[in-house]
């Protein structure tokens, strides 16, 4: 996961840069800027891996509970705690506890009241620890993600999109194959670029490709404007193309005729899913209409890019090198 996001090639996110300016995108695509909106980010990525990767997930992500310290001498004395390495338990416990606490009493007695607090902030200890390894989520997140995929399983479609039991991720024949989170390097118009699908089913059988992406919203009253706002018909136009230029590089098992891509009818779905309560999840079919509008987007775009890639002039757009330099309105 993390190879691919340091990997320097264009992808449909980065398109959003060039649509603020080329010197915008150029930044963000040297990392000279930091991500925006990081932490709606990363709960969209956690609802990702749970479903999609839950081995992945289970090294990334501990549930833990844990009663958080009053004062800010306990927070010390439990930092301490996990800190220390060097000793036996008893004499980390009474260190710790004498950093942080004024007392003449003996040994021992400190002994008692370290070992009363390491009892009582013992989660707390061990969320410490642990949150420098993974990311440590509470007993509520752990519910809310169970939620979520029950939403799923009791819906009709999203069920057989997102959770076919039968031919799971490691199940996978030569007639039916799921891909999750399904990296793909490939180039369009001369531009390098770089995708990353939630899931692409190729159900050879019965020559269907389906292509599913997991959204996570606020709120289902505006996501038609959504789709377009945050112009997820280019992004999904955007996994076709990627996917043409997969299965071109695909190795065959025998004659490729038989795999002739535009033979296969092609379904592309949207999994959303409230975050609100109540959980909700809603299917969205994308017409390839819709997904019409993307492509012509993404082409545009492209060239434009190749025209900065190759000059290798970012401070403006390419109609200020090539025009009177002002904007008509």
């Amino acid at each position: 996961m993390e190879d691919y996001y340091n990997v320097k090639r264009v992808s449909n996110s980065s398109l959003n840069w060039l649509n603020t300016s080329p010197r915008y995108f150029w930044m963000m695509f040297n990392k000279e800027l930091e991500q925006e909106n990081l932490f709606i980010y990363k709960k969209g990525t956690m609802v990702h891996s749970y479903i999609l990767e839950p081995k992945e997930f289970d090294k990334q992500y501990v549930f833990l509970d844990y009663d958080s310290p009053k004062s800010q001498q306990q927070k010390d004395f439990c930092s301490n705690v996990a800190r220390f390495k060097k000793g036996k338990k008893e004499e980390i416990l009474v260190r710790a506890y004498k950093d942080c606490y004024a007392t003449k009493e003996s040994d021992e007695k400190v002994l008692e009241k370290a070992k009363l607090l390491e009892k009582q902030f013992k989660n707390y200890i061990k969320y410490i620890k642990i949150s420098t390894i993974k990311t440590v989520l509470s007993k509520n997140s752990l519910e809310k993600l169970e939620n979520i995929k029950k939403e799923i399983s009791n819906h009709k479609i999203a069920q057989s999109l997102l959770i076919n039991e039968s031919n799971s991720l490691f199940g996978n024949t030569e007639k039916y194959i799921i891909e999750n989170e399904l990296k793909i390097y490939w180039n369009f118009l001369g531009v390098d670029c770089k995708s990353m699908l939630d899931r692409l089913i190729i159900d050879h059988e019965n020559k269907i490709i389906k292509l599913v992406d997991l959204k996570t919203t606020s709120a289902f009253e505006d996501f038609n404007d959504k789709l377009f706002e945050y112009r997820y018909y280019r992004q999904l136009s955007f996994y076709w193309l990627a996917i043409y230029s997969y299965w071109k590089a695909m190795s065959w098992p025998e004659d490729e005729s038989k795999f002739n891509i535009d033979e296969y009818k092609k379904e592309t779905y949207i999994v959303a899913i409230n975050m609100k309560e109540p959980t909700e999840v809603k299917v969205y079919d994308i017409s390839p209409t819709t997904l019409n509008k993307g492509l012509d987007e993404i082409e545009k775009a492209m060239k434009e890019l190749k025209w900065h890639f190759d000059n290798n002039q970012w401070e403006h757009p390419r109609s200020y090198y090539e025009g009177t330099g002002t904007i008509k309105i």
